[in-house]
């Protein structure tokens, strides 16, 4: 065989041999990423724990409802020398007298009332524990469409990459053809040496599609929290859902987008703030009692030993009269803090809005593509197989063989990129949608 030949031939196999990989555990499903992600994300992690923290805030006793009771114990003593002299010139001298004290107590302290004060803060930890909620379940709808979007490019890469191996067996046997009739005298070499030209390139096509397929799939492990203990085998087909409806999916965009819900939170969290800071300017009321042991032992003097119980109580009643204008500062800026809460909201309810309508466009448009790509296609692989035959017969040149190669292989990769695009379109909508979690399976 000829050198050339041989050459061309032993980089098609050193490619093939690329496909080589240690062998790993597979997994072939979008649902069985999602699983793993969401079992190993670690951002979904760190939002876990978040919501673990505000769930345990919402409390009571956080809150101001309850009382608080302390207890309290103590000792001490001294070793003292002591001496006096009277009028009459008396004198009298104790040397080293230990004297200690030991106590104890029980002291119980409740704001009994404080403005509503912390009525007010009761029900903003549960708006906050409750926006906690809403953020891991972003969090989850994030992960689920970001991953679904690494998925379907690795499908989208696995797909091209399918059409450059076929691309290249076909380049392959053009080589062996051109080879053949330059050998026989029936070709050019010119022809044999741009078959060759057109070949090595496809290989090298084909190599830089390997390694998209590569830092795809990094990608996606990395959100999967798995980098190393595992391959992905995504070789399907990009599947679209049945046709959106754009009406339906509006209504649920306005009143089930994880972000306007969240937005509408932070409104009713700015509301329990504004009362917060006007039970500052009401009267409050304030009830302690306590039970008090004392205890006392003295080395010299008349008494030996004494000893104090007592029970202790008492009600407070008090009213800040002038605080310098702080109380009326703070309740301003809560209004106006609940306030850019009100403009937050209308502002994510606008921008979901658009998002939605430029989208929702894209995806019919793109809808529309498939259906004209998908005759495209039909009609390149009618051209490609006439062309090729021709070739074969010798009524054709090369240079027209390669363009219905190349007219084939670009018709199959438009439909693979508009039907990834309408596949990504999709996911996006189901996202502000708040039906993201479909994509994950019971």
């Amino acid at each position: 065989m000829n050198r050339k030949t041989t050459m061309a031939l032993g980089i098609f196999f050193s490619i093939m041999q690329c496909e080589t990989l240690p062998a790993q555990p597979k997994i072939s499903t979008l649902d069985e990423c999602l699983k793993i992600a969401l079992d190993k994300n670690f951002s979904l992690q760190i939002v876990k724990n978040e919501n673990e923290i505000a769930k345990n805030n919402y409390t009571k006793a956080n809150a101001g409802l309850l009382p608080s009771v302390d207890a309290t114990a103590g000792y001490a003593g001294g070793l003292n020398n002591s001496a006096s002299e009277n009028f009459s010139g008396e004198k009298n001298s104790t040397d080293l007298r230990l004297d200690n004290a030991a106590s104890a107590a029980i002291n119980a302290n409740w704001d009994i009332f404080s403005g509503f004060k912390a009525q007010s803060k009761y029900v903003q930890l549960k708006e906050l524990k409750e926006i906690g909620d809403l953020n891991t379940k972003l969090k989850i709808e994030s992960l689920i469409a970001d991953i679904a979007s690494e998925y379907y490019q690795l499908i989208l890469h696995e797909k091209h990459k399918n059409n450059l191996l076929s691309t290249l067996l076909i380049s392959g046997e053009l080589l062996r053809i051109a080879y053949a009739n330059d050998e026989l005298g029936s070709g050019s070499k010119l022809e044999f040496l741009q078959a060759r030209v057109d070949f090595n390139s496809d290989s090298s096509n084909l190599v830089r599609q390997k390694q998209q397929i590569l830092t795809t799939k990094i990608r996606l492990k990395t959100l999967m929290g798995e980098v190393d203990n595992l391959d992905i085998d995504a070789d399907t087909l990009i599947r679209l859902l049945p046709e959106l409806k754009y009406e339906a999916l509006l209504e649920q965009t306005v009143n089930e987008n994880t972000q306007l819900l969240i937005a509408a939170k932070m409104i009713d969290v700015s509301e329990q703030e504004i009362k917060i800071m006007r039970a500052n300017t009401l009267p409050y009321l304030k009830l302690n009692s306590g039970y008090h042991l004392n205890y006392n032992h003295y080395s010299a003097g008349a008494t030996k030993n004494s000893y104090n119980t007592g029970l202790d109580y008492g009600i407070t009643l008090g009213f800040n009269i002038f605080d310098g204008g702080n109380r009326r500062r703070e309740i301003k800026n809560a209004e106006l803090k609940r306030r850019n809460s009100e403009l937050a909201r209308d502002e994510a309810r606008l921008d979901a809005e658009a998002r939605f309508k430029e989208i929702y466009s894209s995806y019919i448009n793109n809808l529309s593509l498939i259906l004209v790509e998908n005759q495209n296609l039909k009609t390149a692989m009618q051209n490609f197989e006439i062309a090729m035959e021709r070739y074969r017969l010798g009524e054709l040149a090369g240079i027209d063989m390669r363009k219905a190669q190349s007219s084939l292989l670009d018709a199959e990769k438009r439909l693979l990129d508009v039907e990834y695009n309408a596949k990504i379109d999709e996911i996006s909508l189901m996202m502000l949608s708040g039906n993201i979690t479909e994509y994950l399976q019971n």
